[in-house]
Order: C-alpha cells, then sequence, then structure tokens
C-alpha cells in the first residue's frame, strides 16, 4: 500500500508498506530518498492533536485505527534532534498539546496510546514518490477526499464464520435440516452484523470523544488565559488605585483615573461572564462525555450478552445433533432384532406345518398296517374280565372325533 509522509511541507508517498513495516522502516526510506541524516521521527496529527510515534509502532495500524476519520489523520516526518541515528529503544511519547498546564481526561488514553514492540522487525524495501504541495495544515482538507476513499475501517474478522460448517463438519450434505435450525442459523447472521454495526459505532464514539476532549482542552487554555487576564486587570486597577491616591490634588487626573476605573471594572464584569459562559460549556461537555461513556460501557455489554447467547445456541444445536444420532441408532437396532425375531417366527411356523404334515402321515400309516382286532382293541380299548365298556357313538362318527388330551389334533382315518 502507499503512505502519505509530509516532509518539510511537501508531501511524499512511501510505497510498498504493509502492516508490519514500522515506522524506523519508513523514516529510514525517506531518508534516504531525501538525502538527509540526523534524528528524524514521526508525528500523528490529528486536528490540533499531536503525537510522536516510536520507531517500532506501525503507521499502516495506526491510521487504520481511526476509521471514518482516517483521512483527517497526518504523518509528519520531523527532526526530532542533534546528529546521531535514530534510536533503538521506543520511547514514551504523551500526546502533545499547545498548553503544559492539566492534562485532558483519560478517555484519550484509549485512542492515541501506542504498542510498545522490543522485537526487531527487518528493514522493508520502501519506495518514495514526490507529489508537490503545500503545508499539510494548508494541504489537509484538499486530501481529504481522496484519503477517505483509500482508508476506510474495517471490523475485526471472527473466527468461524460459517456456522453450519463448523456444527456439521463433513457431513453438511447428508444432514437434513428443519425449519427451527434455518431460523436459529439467520438469527446468528443477523446477531453478527448487528455486532459489526455496533462495532462501527464505537469507533465512532471513541473518535467524537477524543473531539470533545480536545475541545475541553480547547476551553481550558481559553479559561487559563482568562484568568490571567483578569489577574492583569486586577492588578492595573489597583494600581490605578494607588495612582488615586498620590493625587488627590488634581481633579482632573482623578477623573480621568476614575473613569479609566470604570472602564476597567466593565471589562473585569464582562470577562468574568465569558469566565462562567466557558465554564457552563465547559460542565456541558463533561456531561456529555460521561452519556458517551456510558452508551459505549452498554454496547460493550449487549456484545457480550449476545456473544453468550451465540455460544449457548452452539451447544443446543449440538445436543440435538447428539441426541439425534442416538435415536436413529437405536432404530437401526430395533429394526434389526424385528428382522431376526420374524425370521424366527417364520421358521418356527414351517417346523409347525412340517411336524403335523409328519404326524398326519403317521397316523395314516398306523392306521393301514394294524389288524381289524388290533384296530377294534385300539378304538375300544383293553377290556378288563366282567367288565362291559361300551363305544361312545358309531364308528361313523369317527371322522368328527372330539379331540382329547392323548390325541389333541383327533383321529385321521
Amino acid at each position: 500500500m502507499e503512505l502519505k509522509v509530509w516532509v518539510e511541507g511537501i508531501q511524499r508517498i512511501v510505497c510498498g508498506v504493509t502492516e508490519s513495516t514500522t515506522c524506523q522502516d519508513v523514516v529510514y526510506a525517506l531518508a534516504h530518498a531525501t538525502g538527509k541524516t540526523g534524528r528524524f521521527t514521526l508525528i500523528e496529527r490529528w486536528r490540533n492533536n499531536e503525537r510522536l510515534l516510536a520507531p517500532q509502532e506501525h503507521p499502516l495500524k495506526v491510521v487504520t485505527k481511526w476509521g471514518e476519520y482516517s483521512s483527517e489523520v497526518q504523518l509528519i516526518l520531523q527532526r526530532s534532534g542533534g546528529w546521531s541515528t535514530p534510536p533503538s529503544s521506543p520511547p514514551t511519547s504523551p500526546l502533545q498539546t499547545p498548553s503544559s498546564g492539566s492534562a485532558g481526561p483519560s478517555s484519550i488514553s484509549g485512542l492515541v496510546a501506542h504498542k510498545k514492540n522490543l522485537s526487531a522487525s527487518p528493514k522493508r524495501n520502501l519506495q518514495v514518490k514526490h507529489q508537490g504541495g503545500a503545508h499539510p495544515d494548508s494541504a489537509s482538507h484538499q486530501n481529504n477526499k481522496k484519503e477517505r476513499g483509500e482508508l476506510k475501517y474495517s471490523p475485526p474478522d471472527h473466527k468461524n464464520s460459517n456456522i453450519i460448517r463448523g456444527y456439521n463438519g463433513g457431513r453438511d450434505e447428508t444432514v437434513v435440516y428443519n425449519a427451527q435450525y434455518r431460523d436459529l442459523v439467520r438469527l446468528v447472521n443477523y446477531q453478527r452484523e448487528k455486532l459489526a454495526a455496533q462495532q462501527a459505532e464505537i469507533t465512532k464514539f471513541d473518535a467524537e470523544i477524543a473531539f470533545w476532549e480536545g475541545k475541553t482542552r480547547e476551553q481550558q487554555h481559553q479559561i487559563e488565559y482568562l484568568s490571567k487576564e483578569f489577574a492583569h486587570y486586577e492588578a492595573v486597577s489597583n494600581s490605578n488605585e494607588q495612582m488615586l491616591k498620590a493625587l488627590m490634588s488634581v481633579e482632573e487626573e482623578k477623573e480621568l483615573v476614575q473613569q479609566q476605573e470604570r472602564t476597567l471594572k466593565s471589562e473585569i464584569t464582562l470577562l468574568r461572564s465569558k469566565l462562567a459562559n466557558c465554564e457552563t460549556e465547559l460542565l456541558q461537555c463533561k456531561k456529555k462525555i460521561r452519556e458517551l461513556a456510558d452508551e459505549l460501557e452498554a454496547e460493550q455489554r449487549g456484545e457480550v450478552a449476545l456473544m453468550v447467547e451465540v455460544d449457548r445456541l452452539q451447544r443446543d444445536i449440538e445436543q440435538a445433533k447428539a441426541r439425534a444420532d442416538h435415536t436413529s441408532h437405536s432404530a437401526e437396532s430395533l429394526r434389526s432384532q424385528v428382522i431376526s425375531l420374524e425370521s424366527a417366527i417364520s421358521d418356527k411356523k414351517r417346523q409347525v406345518e412340517r411336524l403335523v404334515t409328519e404326524m398326519k402321515e403317521a397316523n395314516l400309516q398306523s392306521l393301514a398296517a394294524a389288524p381289524p382286532e388290533e384296530l377294534k382293541l385300539l378304538l375300544e380299548g383293553p377290556h378288563k374280565p366282567g367288565s362291559v365298556r361300551r363305544m361312545i357313538g358309531s364308528p361313523r362318527q369317527l371322522e368328527n372325533a372330539v379331540p382329547t388330551s392323548k390325541n389333541p389334533h383327533g383321529v385321521w382315518v
């Protein structure tokens, strides 16, 4: 990619910049291209705020983290010291502001704090192109539109983007999804899109917080300036009063001094009113900052809740898949048992039919081979001496004989 750096009021373009390129690599490339030696530092400027970049920081990441405000960020190469080699360790570089008073709110440190990287990075093959232009303060407005189109913020990628593949592995084509599963997938995709939108809003709110904090610092500087002016005018008023005491004999001078005193008092009153207005605006800005911080915290809590809900849905889907697999295995086992029982019943039926057929054949053979006397004895049974046994019914009725315990199937003839 290309990185635009201002060198002594001239915009130069460094080609071949990647996310691993450090500020030290960019400084080396610019120094080699311009033929300059000495100690140089890259400065990150956004509106009225400036920050020194450490040698091991990555300028492309520094510009990208501003999101939609990255087009307003300018990198400036500035000579920082005597004729010496660049420092090997990154110095601590706080946010540079015009005043030497108290620092602004602590929330700005989240936007301008730099990451210290102690591991040395190899030099990159960078090329520098010259592009004429005025100082960055006057040319920033002309380059805003061009840079806005080139540098855009992209939210961080999430792992496991394809939820369906993550849950089903290599069996996506064999699974039949029901309507509830598709609804869950659509819900997860909607929540991911909402998370990305919320991330963009968070970036926007961070930039707004930085803007309001910068404005708050400017107003604090104005208040300090007005306080100094107020003290100055009070000192002037005191000196005028002393002059009035010393020149009581001169009425004209006294009236003139009194008139000056009234003028100064009116100016003091005006300055006091301005001071009160500035304090009111400062309170409003602080209230706005607190509201934005509360909104940011609420958005972060909502994001955590959504991630917890997504994890719960993933666990429910995995449990449903496990139960479905167990049910299918049980059904296959029952189906195989039913088939084996049916085959066993069929075998038993065939055995019963075969035994009945054999019994019929045995009865017929026994009746055909027995002599009449034995047949009569078999039918009437043995007679004891002195006993008389009658045959129940006619022999013709044997074909309709009632089954007994000895002959459950009757007599076959």
